[in-house]
């Protein structure tokens, strides 16, 4: 009923309107010029080579039947014929040629103006058309788009041969070409994100088939290999060693890896190479996927920074190290020039002094020397729970001349640790001393220790004064300290101890509450 109405309608129009006779041959009069059909092709470029292989299957299942297959734009201009000999008198007679305009005012009622003015597949068989020429005929189209272009795929064939089934294989063909091009944009789309993506990342990437036969390379892949992608496409891996053997890897056992690092002979390049495998849809392996991040210039700056740093702190070292000289230093200058305007019986006490100074800068330079050394420990089966009893009574005196009491708890059991005995010793007295001068107006000083199945660690705990964070910060940092005649040398000498013996140590403080210092020796 439907197809009755559109018929009737462009009927009407065409005795009413256009003046058209039915007797009359009608003939195909609006043509492009050569330049403008080149034009429409070009535009319809992607879609006119899928058009073309429909059309020619098109002519395949109807090769017993006279047929011509015609493609037109959204105007109803011809882009592509395809037709066999048995029709070829017909095309003559009514000047099908390609760039020719079906236009209902011309050639009146056809399937292709309904099928873009309606926009659904129509058919016309015999009297359907409004001239009498086209009785014995059967005009079948379907409309299509592509993007923002529309167009139509028409089959022309004689009514003796003429079966609906036309209509559904234009329809289903249109379909069909729709998804096409549906896949075919979407794919470009991927494609252009791809290599957008792929040349704008500093990465290079390298991506392989299953048998290690390169599939694809970036830009940053071939400034870091020195090989073109031109060169390299469908190559096998071995072209570029560097990345060859951990490629094989993947490809043997589809398994990831990563942060591997690699030199590129190219430039001597150092790198970091992650290789993934690539699976598609149904888990089945396609192939492996590489990446590697040039790090040269990271680890020439990390090299530049360690190098600053090192000077930074030669320069802090020089610095706080003079400073401590000095001191001593002016004292016994000072001395020595009022030496020389006193009595000999009046110089025994100066002299006292200046050695007293003297023994002062030996001291320093003693603990300076130490702190630059590498840490050699003699270790050898010792008791941890002997050493501090022995060291808490050595330093039970001293702590009694700053009215500081000492109380050790030892642990239930006392396994044997492989240490240097005279270092940890070193390490304990460096503790306790500064838990007992961090309490001038005395106090209490645990020392406690707690074996576990791996490792002993030993707490220190005083209620002195306490440290701010921004003191904690800077523990160890030799010349550093909270005591005012203090070097800050012998904490970074027991830091450096604890260390040398693979342990751990940490340090928490709170002003005015005091100070915790726990250490760890393992087993």
């Amino acid at each position: 009923m439907k197809f009755e109405t559109y018929i009737q309608k462009s009927k009407e129009n065409c005795a009413n309107i256009y003046g058209l006779k039915p007797e009359e041959i009608p003939f195909l009069k609006v043509s492009l010029t050569t330049t403008q059909l080149e034009a429409r092709k070009r535009q319809f470029e992607p879609i006119r080579i899928i058009l073309q292989q429909f059309m020619q299957k098109l002519l395949v299942y109807t090769s017993e039947t006279p047929t011509l297959i015609v493609a037109t734009d959204g105007e109803g201009y011809v882009l592509d014929i395809h037709g066999d000999q048995q029709i070829n008198e017909i095309v003559e007679v009514l000047g099908i040629t390609k760039g020719v305009r079906y236009a209902e005012k011309d050639v009146g009622t056809n399937s292709i103006s309904l099928a873009l003015t309606y926009e659904e597949p129509i058919q016309l068989i015999g009297n359907d058309h409004y001239h009498h020429y086209f009785k014995e005929l059967a005009c079948f189209s379907a409309p299509f788009s592509y993007g923002e272009e529309k167009g139509t795929l028409s089959l022309m064939t004689t009514k003796e041969h003429a079966t609906h089934f036309y209509l559904g294989l234009l329809s289903s063909a249109v379909d069909a070409i729709e998804r096409e091009i549906k896949v075919q944009l979407q794919n470009e789309r991927f494609h252009l994100m791809n290599q957008v993506l792929m040349n704008a990342t500093p990465l290079g990437i390298v991506m392989t088939n299953q048998f290690g036969e390169i599939q694809e390379m970036n830009e940053s892949a071939e400034r870091i290999t020195g090989w073109l992608e031109t060169e390299s496409i469908g190559k096998d891996i071995e072209m570029i060693p560097e990345l060859e053997s951990f490629i094989r890897q993947v490809l043997n056992d589809q398994s990831k890896l990563e942060n591997i690092e690699v030199i590129f002979s190219q430039g001597e390049k150092a790198c970091l190479l992650d290789v993934t495998p690539l699976f598609d849809q149904l888990n089945q392996f396609i192939g492996v996927f590489a990446q590697f991040r040039d790090m040269q210039s990271y680890y020439d700056l990390q090299k530049r920074v360690i190098q600053s740093e090192k000077l930074s702190a030669i320069g802090k070292l020089g610095a706080g190290f003079a400073h401590e000289i000095r001191n001593p230093l002016t004292s016994i200058i000072g001395l020595t020039q009022l030496m020389n305007e006193l009595p000999d019986e009046k110089q025994r006490g100066n002299r006292k002094i200046i050695m007293s100074e003297l023994e002062r800068m030996r001291h320093l330079v003693d603990q300076f020397v130490m702190l630059g050394k590498v840490q050699v420990s003699q270790k050898k089966p010792e008791n941890l729970h002997n050493i501090i009893q022995d060291t808490v009574c050595l330093m039970k005196s001293y702590a009694r001349t700053h009215q500081v009491t000492l109380h050790f708890e030892p642990a239930i059991s006392n396994p044997i640790l492989s240490i240097d005995g005279s270092q940890i010793k070193q390490v304990l007295i460096n503790f306790i001393k500064n838990a007992i001068e961090a309490q001038p107006d005395g106090g209490n000083v645990r020392i406690s220790l707690f074996p576990n199945t791996s490792a002993m660690t030993v707490k220190i705990i005083d209620a002195g004064h306490g440290m701010s964070p921004q003191m904690l910060d800077q523990l160890g940092s030799p010349f550093m300290s909270t005591k005012e005649d203090g070097l800050g040398m012998g904490l970074a000498i027991s830091l450096d101890l604890i260390k040398a013996h693979q342990g751990t140590y940490t340090i928490h403080s709170t002003e005015g509450e005091g100070t915790m210092v726990e250490f760890t020796l393992p087993l």
